[in-house]
């Protein structure tokens, strides 16, 4: 099982940077914090980055503050890039608290949940993710550029400013 973990990490970073046809992103469905259900088809014709954190990751905290501090200000004003920060966080209170607190994620992301689910979430699965912090870049047109970009700064801002 592992090798075909490893396997399908490998081909989705190749087909992202191979300049073959990028496989399509996982069709999901998570709720927000009003508990409307937000699609990925909800977002075509967007660039999407996820990052995906639960209360307690360490990592969680560097990413959503690297990504406050060098990527979200340069896309502010730009509303063909969206930014989804999707807690693995199991328990519904706890995720909210930890959205009030502002170390996992920030204002400019829509926050998302797995709806209790945590790492059982369909969308996490379908990835083979294990741990946190885990990350997502979509392309306008619904598919996969990768589902390992770079860590929040001027590669991950090159790379969401060629895909618009």
């Amino acid at each position: 099982m592992k090798a075909f973990i490893n396997l399908s990490i490998f081909l989705l970073g190749w087909f992202a940077v191979s300049g073959q046809s990028r496989p399509a992103a996982f069709p999901f469905e998570l709720k927000d914090t009003l508990g409307r259900v937000v699609r990925l088809d909800d977002f075509k014709g967007k660039v999407v980055y996820m990052d995906f954190w639960f209360t307690g990751c360490k990592g969680c905290v560097q990413v959503a503050k690297g990504l406050h501090e060098a990527v979200l200000p340069v896309f502010k004003a730009d509303t063909n890039v969206v930014f989804l920060a999707v807690s693995l966080d199991i328990n519904f209170l706890q995720w909210k608290k930890s959205i009030r607190a502002g170390l996992y994620t920030s204002e400019g992301e829509t926050n998302l949940y797995t709806m209790g689910m945590g790492g059982d979430h369909p969308i996490y699965k379908h990835y083979g993710f294990s741990g946190a912090p885990q990350t997502l870049l979509i392309d306008k047109q619904g598919l996969l550029i990768s589902s390992s970009p770079p860590l929040p700064g001027p590669d991950l801002v090159e790379l969401i400013r060629g895909e618009l």
